[in-house]
């Protein structure tokens, strides 16, 4: 009785600490970092792009099909973020290497050069749509993370790609 009561208790507790393990690779380094004033740290709220579509800016240089298409790449994504430092690069490359399940990632691009430096660009996506986009580099003297974390309809890039050259 006493392990079923434990099971039962388990299984109501799950999906609450799922929900605190954090979706985009970032996240976890992120918050770790956010104060170390050896990291370079950009953080752009997808609220920003939100409030661009809302602030109804005199874009005047652009015609309204290549405002209209920029507004639609970008209202559903929901943040950005970067992490940079040139302090024990090498440590920081291979932290990340450890902790990040790249696994649940689809690897886009790796580059290794001679002299050491590392690249690595991966993606969660579904059909056109991707989830995530996110970058790790390690080079001799640099460490940087870069998420992109929401909807990026590729479809509606095209169409921000056919407004501007429409322009032309």
């Amino acid at each position: 009785m006493k392990y079923l009561i434990a099971l039962l208790l388990c299984l109501y507790l799950a999906p609450a600490s799922a929900q605190k393990i954090p979706r985009d690779a970032i996240s976890t380094y992120f918050s770790e970092y956010v104060d170390d004033q050896d990291f370079t740290v950009v953080y752009i709220s997808g609220k920003i792009f939100q409030l661009v579509k809302d602030a109804k800016l005199d874009l005047e240089d652009m015609d309204e099909k290549e405002v209209e298409a920029i507004l639609k790449v970008v209202q559903d994504i929901q943040g950005i973020r970067i992490l940079h430092t040139d302090e024990n690069v090498m440590a920081h490359w291979k932290a990340a290497k450890n902790r990040i399940p790249t696994d649940k990632y689809e690897l886009l691009f790796k580059i290794r050069t001679k002299d050491g430096d590392n690249v690595e660009a991966f993606i969660q996506d579904e059909d056109a749509v991707i989830s995530e986009l996110f970058m790790l580099i390690g080079a001799v003297d640099n460490f940087a993370m870069f998420s992109f974390v929401g909807k990026i309809d590729l479809t509606k890039i095209s169409d921000l790609q056919r407004a501007i050259e429409g322009r032309n």
